[in-house]
């Protein structure tokens, strides 16, 4: 494979998107709907099954919804009733808020994909592959993009759309119970479990309850113990939800100083208001949503932090809320006592007769709960600190500074047009990212209504830059 050096006399400009799920797919859609094809080639590569549906629409089980109403779930920011025209075809009784299944939604964007491909045809190539090193060239200037199987692909710009990476083995365990504690996505070894014998799901978010459920289903005898150190899960979605009314930004956060205590006060006194005017508290952060970047972007970093520190797991549990069918679900399996819900931390752990044996320090006194186990299935959350990340590319991309985390490890560096920021400070020359760890400058970027925003606003970004190196003759 070898891209060539785009020039003004008819010789396309090869962009080359590392990363095939739903940032990437998005990306290369919007190229394709915006730029001439005759000048651009489009490379999509991806290590994974299949192109579009990514690691969160990869799953063929039914019982896993959306946790976003089908409304709120188009793939395109211009187009917002797209999705559901397309859940229309297939069953008239899907409306703007259903919650359907995720394997629904990576058909959707399999058609997405394949649609703007029939468009703009010969301009797209899929290439699956797993990239291990990027390289800047001088003569002429391109990007190397090195292959495990020592291919070789050569392209003038760069889009980095790789998406959430496994999350670490905590420290609480040693490392002689490593082989222990499996990952969410780790399905092989998770079906492999003895469907006779107790599970821990460490973790009590959305990937938490995913694995529940995949945990009841195998087994609806095994008894599964879900902690974390507040013990805390996800509110669920009115039923039939209404789409967020748009609003514009809050006047209330104009005149507060930026600190996480006084956006914090603000925001329960706007649900209070609402809430004692009969309204729904889940309105109040609807219409908030979109702003939230903003108030990220105006808190200084010590107050980015204490929000981490202090108010992230109450944030998190209001703001990504659960489909209502998964929501009584849950409820269901606590009452029948197929699950246990305990706050509390791991203060030690050994293996023993062939099981795992935890203890966990409760809260709010700190006794200690032993737990006797197969397995403890991590579900803290991904793993976005680029010195830890398992990916050979971002990894040999950090070391060779290239390319460097935020102060707070929530991402990568970019600056406002997605150029990746290197360890010195500087904005790489065609090298661009899209994807969940934006959420370092964005905050909000992990989820479809967002990343569609960030997706077509890069690749339009990208369609002007070729218009204009065309007309300078470049």
């Amino acid at each position: 494979m070898s891209g060539v050096a785009g020039s003004a006399q008819g010789v396309a400009t090869t962009i080359a998107i590392i990363g095939g799920g739903f940032s990437g797919a998005l990306t290369a859609v919007g190229l394709l709907r915006g730029a001439r094809a005759s000048t651009l080639r489009v490379v999509l590569i991806d290590n994974g099954p299949g192109f579009g549906r990514g690691l969160a629409y990869r799953t063929a089980h039914p019982e896993l919804l959306l946790n976003v109403p089908a409304g709120n779930m188009s793939a395109f920011p211009d187009r917002p009733g797209d999705f559901v025209e397309y859940l229309e075809r297939l069953d008239a009784r899907l409306n703007a808020g259903s919650f359907v299944p995720r394997t629904v939604y990576g058909d959707y964007l399999e058609h997405t994909l394949a649609q703007a491909e029939r468009m703009c045809p010969d301009v797209l190539t899929r290439y699956r592959g797993q990239a291990v090193a990027l390289h800047l060239e001088q003569e002429p200037r391109r990007y190397r993009i090195e292959f495990e199987d020592g291919q070789i692909l050569h392209a003038q710009r760069v889009v980095l759309a790789t998406g959430h990476f496994a999350p670490d083995v905590p420290q609480c365990f040693s490392s002689d119970v490593a082989h222990r504690i499996l990952q969410p996505w780790d399905f092989d070894a998770i079906d492999a479990l003895n469907p006779a014998a107790p599970v821990a799901v460490m973790g009590m978010g959305h990937t938490g309850i995913d694995t529940l459920l995949r945990l009841v289903r195998l087994s609806s005898e095994r008894k599964v113990f879900m902690f974390s150190r507040r013990g805390l899960v996800p509110h669920t979605h009115r039923p039939n939800p209404r789409l967020p009314v748009k609003v514009g930004y809050p006047e209330r956060f104009a005149s507060l100083p930026p600190t996480i205590r006084a956006y914090a006060k603000s925001l329960r006194d706007c649900v209070a208001q609402r809430v004692a005017r009969g309204e729904d508290w889940r309105d109040a952060l609807n219409e908030l949503r979109p702003h939230t970047s903003t108030l990220w972007r105006s808190l200084p970093p010590a107050e980015r932090a204490r929000f981490l520190r202090t108010l992230l797991p109450y944030w998190d549990i209001h703001r990504h809320r659960l489909a209502p069918v998964i929501g009584q679900r849950l409820q269901y399996l606590l009452k029948a006592g197929h699950v246990e819900r305990i706050a509390g931390a791991v203060r030690n752990a050994h293996e023993e007769d062939g099981m795992l044996h935890v203890a966990l320090g409760t809260r709010p006194f700190g006794a200690i709960r032993p737990l006797t186990v197969s397995a403890v299935i991590n579900c803290t959350g991904p793993n976005y600190d680029l010195a830890k990340v398992c990916s050979p590319l971002l990894s040999q991309l950090f070391h060779a500074r290239q390319i460097r985390r935020d102060t707070l490890r929530l991402g990568l560096d970019v600056d406002d047009r997605y150029r990746v920021i290197d360890a010195n400070g500087h904005p790489a020359d065609n090298l661009f990212y899209v994807g969940p760890m934006l959420r370092a400058m964005y905050w909000e970027a992990i989820a479809v209504p967002e990343l569609r925003q960030h997706a077509a606003a890069l690749a339009d970004q990208l369609v002007q830059d070729l218009a204009s190196a065309v007309r300078s003759g470049i």
